[in-house]
């Protein structure tokens, strides 16, 4: 009420009375300004505030004491897991087929075709795999020291 008061004090800056500046408002309602006590007698004795003043108070007082429940959430507000978008769902389906072609290629594993297996049919530059073999063999590799002996054997 103090600051619903001040509000009102800062717009109320003219006897409503005789119009003179500078007058105080009504400490009771706050809604009329007074410059004199002679203006306040007048304006309560006369022109009936006294009865207005107190329904403004009491009108006041109950909105104050009233309870004021909470407010409801919006209707649109869903409480709950997010809604899926097309996005979610379209990530669902490429994981799912991606898990279903896993599942495909453990339950049938394709044998390499031979001719990557052993090497037919390719260009072979074996000067180049005796570098880079060697390297490695030097390095303690064993499967390229097997592999250099093979190379050896076919030469």
């Amino acid at each position: 009420m103090a600051r619903a008061r001040g509000k009102k004090l800062d717009t109320l800056k003219t006897c409503t009375i005789c119009g003179a500046d500078k007058a105080k408002a009504c400490l009771g309602c706050g809604t009329t300004a007074y410059c004199s006590t002679d203006c306040q007698r007048i304006d309560w004795r006369d022109r009936g505030h006294r009865k207005v003043c107190k329904k403004i108070q009491a009108a006041e007082a109950a909105r104050a004491e009233a309870p004021t429940r909470a407010p409801s959430p919006p209707r649109d507000v869903f409480y709950g897991p997010a809604p899926r978008s097309h996005a979610d769902e379209v990530r669902a389906r490429i994981a799912a087929e991606h898990e279903a072609a896993r599942a495909r290629r453990e339950a049938n594993p394709e044998r390499e075709p031979a001719s990557a297996r052993d090497g037919d049919g390719t260009e072979v530059d074996l000067g180049k795999a005796r570098y880079w073999l060697e390297r490695a063999a030097a390095k303690g590799d064993e499967s390229a020291i097997k592999d250099l002996a093979r190379i050896d054997a076919r030469v």
